[in-house]
This record gives structure tokens, sequence and C-alpha cells, in this order.
């Protein structure tokens, strides 16, 4: 499996859990949405360094 494709199904399962955890912590959509969206961008930076350096 290519580590871009890795790191992007990681990413987007991150993001989700991370709105539903915020959404449900602070009933306001678009900060969640905000913060979900930055720590998917960190998540998808990560994992692709780990991957890539795991799969070549």
């Amino acid at each position: 499996m290519n580590a871009v494709f890795a790191s992007l199904l990681f990413a987007v399962g991150s993001t989700a859990w991370i709105h539903s955890k915020f959404m449900r912590r602070t009933n306001n959509g678009k900060s969640s949405l905000v913060a979900a969206v930055v720590i998917g961008v960190i998540a998808f930076i990560v994992f692709y360094t780990l991957f890539a350096t795991i799969i070549k």
C-alpha cells in the first residue's frame, strides 16, 4: 500500500474521531471542525513521515 494512501486513511479517521469528540464536548460545530482539520493535517504529516520510513 502506498504511504500517501495509508497516511490519508489514518488522517481522515483521526479527523472524524476528533471532530465527534469535540462536537460532543463543546456543541460548537465551527470550532470543532477547525480543530479537527488542523489535527488531521498534523496527523497526516506524522503518519506520512512514519510510513515513508517503514514502507520503502
